[in-house]
């Protein structure tokens, strides 16, 4: 790989500031393979690494130092001014082949890869997670609906005109159960004339008649 040719370009394009601590976001551009992908870190984490960039006893380019007299994430014009400053030195350090060959730089590298795939993973299962109880409420919502609407009824209908007419032209025919009864009993009072013998009718009086001789 010639010289001239950068395997990662590292910007700092933003801030971002949560409670008291201020995180700056490092970009990450490989030109080898187009991979992109970004990280976010604390001041105090890279200077750290830049410390440990110290021990190759090479020129480095100037870090961003703190102000003595006043909190840089207290003021949002130092927070700005931070950023651009660290947007700087990254853009000079990844032109050193030195400090791009060197461990320490490779394992800063590997390290935000990791870090941002780990990010990256977290935040698919929370959006996973959320469409799954956004499909479980909906199915909690029709399963509700569902019971909630009673069937219609066709018994508890009101009858129609029709209906009401032909009921009552079958109660004005049908007989009472009272008066079947009273027709049972008269005609059991009543006995028929006629028996029957072997086939054959004779009159229930000569019977009577043949008895008394």
């Amino acid at each position: 790989m010639q010289d001239n040719v950068l395997d990662f370009i590292i910007t700092v394009s933003q801030s971002q500031k949560s409670e008291q601590t201020v995180y700056y976001q490092l970009n990450f551009f490989n030109q080898k393979n187009q991979l992109i992908f970004y990280n976010q870190q604390r001041y105090s984490e890279l200077k750290k690494f830049h410390e440990a960039l110290e021990t190759l006893k090479i020129t480095l380019p100037i870090f961003p130092g703190t102000h003595w007299w006043k909190s840089v994430n207290s003021d949002p014009d130092l927070i700005e001014e931070r950023k651009q400053l660290l947007d700087q030195y990254f853009r000079s350090l990844t032109s050193s082949k030195i400090v791009r060959d060197s461990l320490i730089f490779k394992n800063f590298i590997l390290s935000a890869q990791k870090e941002a795939e780990k990010r990256v993973l977290k935040e698919q299962k929370e959006k996973t997670k959320k469409a799954e109880g956004f499909a479980n409420q909906n199915k909690r919502k029709v399963k509700t609906t569902k019971y909630q609407t009673p069937a219609t009824n066709p018994v508890n209908l009101p009858p129609t005109p029709g209906e009401l007419k032909e009921r009552s032209q079958s109660l004005e025919h049908k007989p009472s159960s009272s008066k079947i009864e009273k027709e049972n009993s008269k005609g059991s009072k009543f006995q028929s004339p006629i028996l029957n013998f072997g086939g054959s009718k004779i009159f229930r009086g000569i019977l009577s008649n043949t008895a008394k001789q």
